[in-house]
C-alpha cells in the first residue's frame, strides 16, 4: 500500500552536511557519537544521483542512518563502548548493514553506548557521558543513549540500537522517539558483538513511526548465517499502516507494571488509553503473568550468558573493564549449572503462558519506564539501571515486539514520555498500525530538542 508522506529525509549530501554541521555544533556536550564516518558522505551523492535519474532503491535510499557502536561496518571501527576494543577495525558488514546498503541508506555515524550493552545510563567512561538532547543535566538511557541522542539531537534520519533488557525501549522514551525490540530472531544479529545471544536483538528507532516500520521491514529476514535467526511467519511492517484501529482488544497490564508509577508518567499513560477507546478498540485488564519473577530469571540467563563470552577478558585482564561493568559481567561466572537451567525453563514457560495470554488480545499496554528522566550524576549505574529497567525486562523475556512509543511530555519537566505496548510473536504490523494512527492525529513526535550553541 501507498503511505502518505510529505516529510523530506535528512538524506542526500544536503542532508549529511546539515547532520554534520549539527553533530559539530553540539556533540562536545550530547557526546551520542563515537565515530563520524566521513566517508558516507559519498554514499549520501551516489543516492541523490539515483533519485534524480529514477533509479532510486526504495524509501531507505539516501536515508541517513546511525549504528550503536557494536554493529559492524566495514572499514569502520566497533568499540562496543569498551576501551579495549578502540582500535577494533571491522573486517565485514554486520547483516544489518548489508541489508541497509541494499536499500541505499547511507550509514553516518557510530554511535555511544553503556560499556559493552551493559548499563542503562550511557555515562560511558572511555567515550564520554552521553547526555539527553532535551536536558543535558540528564541521561539519555542506555545501553542505546547514543542511539536515542541521535535521533533527537538531529544527527540521523533513522538508527539502530541494540535491545538485551531494555536497551532500545529506554532510550526511545527518554529521547522522545520509536524505538521497537523485534520479535527474537526476526533481524539478525549477525555481525554483532554480543551481550547475550540468546537474548539479543537489533532495534529499529526514528522520529516517526511510519519510517520505524519501513527500516523494520528492511531489516527482517532469514539470515542463514545466524544461529539464532528464524524464519519469520509474521505481516510485513508497514502492512497494517492506516487500517482502522476498531476491533482491536486491548489488554493493560497493571499489575505490577503500574506499581510506584510515576503520577505524571501515569497522567500521560491514561490519555492514550483514552484515546484507544476513543478508536474503538475494547480495552481489558490483564491479569498477573508471573512478571515479578522475570528480573530474576532475566538477570541469570544474561549473566551467564554474557560471562561466557567475556570469561578469558575476565579471568586475564579484568583491568580492561571499568569496575562496574566487570562486577556486573563476572557476577555470571558464579551462577550455578542448575540454577540456569531452572531459568531456562522458566522463560520457555513464561513464553508459553504468554502466548495463552494473547490468545485473547492484539496487544498488551504498559509503561515503558515508571519514572521521570533520571538526572546525570544520580544514584550509581547500577541503581539506575534497576530502576528504569525494573517493568521492562518481563517483556525481555518476552520472544513477540515491544514498541516503545513517544506519548508526549511529562507535566512538571517537559521531558519525554513513552509508552509500551506488546504484541505476540510476528505481531510487528499491529504495533505499527496503532503507533501510525497515534502520531497521525498528535505532533509529540514533530518537536524537537533544541540543544544550544556552545
Amino acid at each position: 500500500m501507498q503511505i502518505p508522506d510529505d516529510r523530506a529525509p535528512l538524506g542526500g549530501p544536503e542532508g549529511w552536511d546539515t547532520a554534520h554541521a549539527r553533530y559539530e555544533e553540539i556533540d562536545d556536550r550530547v557526546r551520542a557519537v563515537i565515530t563520524w564516518v566521513d566517508s558516507s558522505r559519498a554514499d549520501a551523492v551516489a543516492a541523490a544521483e539515483r533519485r534524480a535519474a529514477g533509479r532510486s532503491l526504495g524509501p531507505l535510499d539516501g536515508v541517513l542512518v546511525a549504528l550503536k557502536d557494536n554493529i559492524d561496518v566495514a572499514g569502520v571501527r566497533t568499540t562496543a563502548g569498551a576501551s579495549f576494543l578502540a582500535d577494533n577495525v571491522a573486517t565485514a558488514d554486520a547483516t544489518v548493514v548489508r541489508r541497509l546498503r541494499a536499500a541505499g541508506a547511507v550509514v553516518n555515524a557510530k554511535l555511544n553506548m553503556a560499556e559493552l550493552a551493559w548499563g542503562a545510563t550511557t555515562q560511558n567512561i572511555t567515550y564520554g557521558a552521553c547526555r539527553n538532547p532535551w536536558d543535558l543535566d540528564r541521561i539519555p538511557g542506555g545501553s542505546s543513549g547514543g542511539s536515542g541522542a541521535a535521533l533527537a539531537a538531529g544527527y540521523c534520519d533513522l538508527a539502530l540500537g541494540t535491545d538485551t533488557g531494555a536497551s532500545v525501549r529506554i532510550p526511545a522514551a527518554l529521547n522522545g522517539v520509536v524505538g521497537l525490540r523485534p520479535s527474537v530472531g526476526s533481524i539478525s544479529i549477525g555481525g554483532v558483538l554480543p551481550a547475550a545471544k540468546t537474548q539479543d536483538t537489533v532495534g529499529p528507532m526514528a522520529r516517526h513511526a511510519v519510517d520505524a516500520a519501513r527500516l523494520t521491514e528492511a531489516l527482517t529476514g532469514f539470515d542463514p548465517a545466524d544461529p539464532y535467526s528464524v524464519v519469520s511467519t509474521g505481516a510485513p511492517a508497514t502492512s497494517a499502516i492506516g487500517k482502522p484501529l476498531d476491533g482491536l482488544t486491548v489488554g493493560v497490564a497493571r499489575s505490577f507494571f503500574f506499581d510506584d508509577l510515576d503520577d505524571g508518567v501515569g497522567e500521560r499513560i491514561e490519555t492514550f488509553l483514552g484515546w484507544l477507546s476513543d478508536q474503538g478498540t475494547t480495552t481489558t485488564d490483564v491479569p498477573d503473568f508471573g512478571a515479578t519473577g522475570a528480573h530474576e530469571h532475566w538477570t541469570r540467563i544474561v549473566g551467564s550468558e554474557g560471562a561466557s563470552f567475556h570469561q578469558e577478558r575476565l579471568l586475564a585482564h579484568p583491568d580492561h573493564f571499568s569496575p562496574d561493568v566487570f562486577a556486573r559481567v563476572s557476577a555470571g561466572l558464579d551462577v550455578p549449572a542448575v540454577d540456569l537451567v531452572r531459568s531456562l525453563a522458566f522463560r520457555a514457560e513464561y513464553r508459553t503462558r504468554l502466548a495463552q495470554v494473547f490468545a485473547g488480545l492484539d496487544v498488551i499496554v504498559t509503561p515503558v519506564v515508571p519514572v521521570d528522566v533520571p538526572m546525570a550524576g544520580g544514584p550509581d549505574s547500577r541503581a539506575q539501571t534497576m530502576q528504569l529497567g525494573r517493568v521492562t525486562y518481563p517483556w525481555a523475556l518476552h520472544d513477540g515486539p515491544t514498541l516503545s512509543l513517544p506519548i508526549g511530555f511529562h507535566p512538571r519537566s517537559g521531558l519525554p514520555v513513552g509508552i509500551a505496548v506488546t504484541a505476540p510473536r510476528f505481531g510487528e504490523a499491529v504495533l505499527f498500525q496503532i503507533a501510525c494512527a497515534y502520531q497521525d492525529v498528535t505532533d509529540w513526535h514533530t518537536a524537537r530538542a533544541a540543544v544550544p550553541a556552545s
